[in-house]
Order: structure tokens, then sequence, then C-alpha cells
């Protein structure tokens, strides 16, 4: 509770009567927001929801914001009110939803930002088919529908690509990062996805850790024998062709899993390491490899002749390292996805079993292309056009954004039955998931400069704090020489003066550290003057 002294605040002044406190969020209402204390109630509930709020209730501490979030509820909209006679700050905000009830919310109004819509999963039967499969082992929907887009991604032929009429045919490989704190559920979805897209190809590569950015190419190479062109001229062999091991590409599909994405990160800063330029290289379906002058130390896999996927596990701390790095590119080659699901049921469903249709089952034997409806085609033909002279400037994070909706499209075609040729539908669809993706992005990103904020005015804080102690000690120094300045002039005003060590002996032990700048204080004074090693009183 705090007192106002001051007439020209605007504040009650003095003790207030009983029932009517003057508290320091009170105070916070009337710096921040002109006195109106509802809207400030108001504006600390849009900060602690992610809505949009004014800079002071966004720079609260996390800790503030997240308590506010667990006991009470979202606000609807924003409406200025006149502030309330009395004080609405008084008690416990935090504890007493009664300070700020709103109105009932509908229950997408309450989901957190970024979540796919009710209209998604309703859609297609194929998504309610994925939803109710997590919600029967008590997982996010979410999680496992991006954890199967990536899953897929890995599992299908390297000959199916997605064609939209720019920059020929696009890898459907898929990268996706899974957000939630410690123990929120992000491995689940890997494992769920596994029953319902269990792999076909005995070589598939499923669920690999990451390592290196050589271990990602590995996982495509092994030893076959290779013939040389000569012949065995005798022997038990003779007659048979000469062959020798080769290391080579020997398999087109892997999945990878990364259980915590601050590996990753901590992997890619090593010093040489080709982990973040690998990836980069693997979501776009480019070249992997190193050329070395061992054989065995050899990786070549060549563009277009592989699958791969990829499941990272986010922390909000954790993730924001790889989402400022949009400078090489990497965060957009991400969905992003949260790991938290509002709509799991009390009671599990009965699980629905695997899909119907398995998209790996479809092996052709030449280049099978998934072809973008002609508006969609041209649509992103006249974007690419106008970046390229320069008429559009797009955001450095959405730099990849119609490259994700046309792997999206593809790979939801695939996904409903086994489709090969996209429709205007799941184009709509794609940028669902790409907008839904955007949006824990940028909850992510807006989370990382609000703790940013509170960081540097924690800092600030701490440096006021620091000058206002020192300045505290410097003020309690010059009252403690002031004193002892007297003491100096009163005990030298003897006749002869006063020896210094007689000073010292009559002060106290706590005073005797000050003495010779007390005396230099009395001189200043014009009280006293030393000669030799007497200090004697000033005369007239």
């Amino acid at each position: 509770m705090a007192v106002n002294w001051s007439e020209r605040s605007g504040l009650p002044v003095g003790q207030q009567p009983p029932g009517r406190k003057l508290t320091v969020p009170t105070l916070w209402a009337h710096l921040h927001y002109g006195g109106n204390e509802r809207e400030a109630t108001r504006d600390v509930l849009r900060a602690a929801f992610d809505q949009d709020a004014q800079a002071p209730a966004r720079t609260l501490p996390a800790a503030v914001l997240t308590r506010v979030r667990q006991h009470c509820r979202p606000p609807t909209q924003r409406r200025d009110v006149p502030p309330p006679p009395g004080d609405m700050w008084t008690g416990d905000p935090l504890n007493d939803t009664a300070a700020a009830e709103p109105p009932e919310e509908s229950e997408d109004a309450k989901r957190p930002r970024g979540l796919l819509p009710e209209e998604f999963w309703s859609r297609r039967a194929v998504h309610q088919h994925i939803r109710q499969a997590a919600h029967a082992e008590g997982s996010s929907g979410d999680v496992l529908f991006y954890s199967l887009l990536a899953r897929m991604s890995a599992m299908i032929s390297h000959r199916i690509a997605a064609v939209s009429g720019i920059g020929g045919r696009a890898s459907l490989n898929m990268f996706v990062a899974i957000v939630a704190a410690s123990g929120g559920g992000k491995s689940i979805g890997t494992k769920v996805a596994r029953s319902l897209l269990p792999p076909l190809d005995p070589e598939f590569r499923d669920g690999l850790p990451i390592g290196s950015g050589e271990g990602i190419a590995e996982a495509f190479m092994g030893t076959v024998d290779e013939e040389t062109g000569e012949i065995h001229a005798k022997g038990p062999l003779k007659g048979d062709p000469v062959t020798k091991k080769v290391r080579k590409q020997v398999r087109h599909n892997a999945y990878f899993y990364v259980d915590e994405g601050q590996t990753l990160a901590r992997l890619a800063e090593r010093a040489g390491s080709v982990l973040g330029e690998t990836l980069r290289r693997a979501a776009i379906g480019e070249t992997l490899g190193q050329t070395n002058a061992s054989e065995e130390r050899t990786r070549y896999v060549a563009a277009g002749s592989y699958s791969l996927g990829m499941v990272v596990g986010f922390q909000p701390s954790t993730a924001m390292p790889v989402i400022a790095d949009a400078s090489t590119g990497t965060p957009q080659r991400f969905l992003w996805a949260w790991a938290a699901d509002p709509s799991i049921p009390d009671e599990p469903p009965a699980s629905p079993g695997p899909l119907p249709v398995n998209p790996a089952s479809l092996q052709p034997t030449d280049e099978l292309d998934i072809v973008l409806p002609e508006r969609i085609r041209r649509l992103l033909w006249a974007e690419h056009v106008a970046r390229n002279r320069g008429e559009l400037e797009i955001d450095e994070l959405d730099g990849h954004a119609n490259l994700m909706k046309v792997k999206l499209t593809a790979l939801l075609a695939l996904l409903d039955g086994g489709r090969t040729d996209a429709t205007e539908e799941d184009w709509e669809l794609a940028e669902v998931v790409w907008q839904s993706s955007c949006a824990v992005r940028a909850t992510l990103i807006q989370r990382a400069e609000r703790e940013a904020e509170a960081a540097r005015r924690r800092e600030q804080d701490a440096k006021v704090a620091q000058e206002l102690r020192t300045h505290q000690a410097k003020t309690d120094t010059d009252r403690t020489l002031q004193r002892i300045a007297r003491l100096v002039k009163k005990h030298a005003s003897a006749v002869g003066g006063i020896t210094f060590g007689e000073l010292n002996r009559r002060l106290r032990s706590s005073d005797r550290e000050f003495l010779r700048r007390a005396v230099e204080v009395a001189e200043a004074h014009e009280w006293v003057f030393v000669e030799g090693d007497r200090v004697c009183v000033q005369t007239e």
C-alpha cells in the first residue's frame, strides 16, 4: 500500500478511509493508463493471453502474466469505459476473478492463437480420423497432424514432387517444429504417427536422431558389390564378373526426430559444423554429402533422389535462437505448431486405427508430378514476378511461404486417400495450415520481445537501484562527515587546539576512519585550521 502527499498528482492525498487503499497497481494504472484502472486491468489480461496490448502491459514480468493466465479468463474485445468509483485492484487481482469478469466466449476464441481451427478438422474425414487417433491417446490433434505430415514426406517415393510452374519440381520434404514446455506432449505425436502410418519399406530409416550434417547424408549411404568389368580368369569363380565393394546411396527414405531443439542448435553452432547448411539443403531436396580424399568418408546423395522428414521438439525459449536465425533461411523451412490442445476430451474415444490409405504404398517407376490448379499457378507466378521486379517486399520470415504452401497442398492431397491431383480445396487447407504456423511463430516472437523488454527493464531497475544505493551511501557519508566536523570544531576550541591523536581518542571507534576527511570538511567551512599535528579553532 502507498500513501500520496502530492496535491498535483491527481491521486487521493494522505491516509485513505477504511475500505479504500492506494495500492501499487493503482499507481501503475495512473502512470500508464491515465488512472483508468479498468482499462489497465483489461490490458494486462490482453497481454497475458497474447492479444494486442499496450507496451506497459506487454512488458510486465513473464511470471506475472503466467499467473494472470492461470487464474483469469481472456477478454473478448477492447472496450474503453470510465474508471470505477473504487479501487478495483484492492486485494489479490490474480485470485479475484470477479475483478474483471468478461462475457462468455466461443470455443474458438478460447483456443491459443496458432492451433488449427475447428473448420479445418471438420473439412475432411481423414482429418477427423487423425484427431480421434490423437485424442484416443490423450495427445494433441495438432501434434499428430504435423507429425504425420513430416513422417509421410519421409515415407513417400522420392519420385513424387509438386509442380507449380516456378523453379521446376518441388521436393515434398517437410520439417516440423513442435513447441511446448518440458513434458508438454511433444514426443507422443511421433509414436502415434508410427501406428497410423506404419513403414512399408524394410530399408526405411525411422526416427533417427541427428548428430551432424554428415550423419544425415550417411543415413542414405551403404556398401554394395559393384562389377569392375573384368572376369575371373581362374579359380572357383572363373568366368564370373569381378566385383568390388563400393559406398553409394542405397536407400531413399529417412525420418528424423529430435526431442529437444536446443541440442540441434548447439550442434549447428560447433566450429566446422555443416549441420545447418545440410538441413537447409535437405528441406528442399538438394544434393547432400561431402567429397573427401578417402572413399569411406565420401558421401553423395543426389538432388531429388531421397525423401526426408523431420520433427523437432522445442521449448519456447529454445525455439527463439532458431527463429532469430532468419538470415540463413532455417526457420522459414519449418512448420511451427503448439503441443497443447484444449479440445482433448475427458473420456478418450476409441482408436480408429491406421489411416485407410498409406501414401507410401504409391511407388511410381517414373517421375510423378502433383500439378497445382491453374489459378493457383497463375497467382504464384504473378507474385514471383512482382518480387523479382522489386515491386513486392516480403517479410524475411515469409520468404519461403509460397514454397511451403505448394508442398503442403501436395501432401494434403496425398493424405486424402493418396490423391495425386491437387485441388483448390487442397490449396485452401494448405493456407489454413500455413497461417496457423505463422501465428505460432509470431506468438513466440512476441513472447521473446516481451521477455527481452522485461529483462531490459530489470537491468535498468538494477542500475537505478545501484545508483540510489550509491547516492544514499554518499548522503549518509556526507551527514557523518558534517557531524564529525562539528565535533572537531568543538574539541579544537580548547586553548592551543588539539592533536590528531587526542581527537582520535575522543571519537567513537566507528567515527575514527572519517577523522581526516572530517577535518578537511571543517577546514572548508573555515571552522578550524591545521598547524603541524594540531587542529585549532578558527577565530574571527
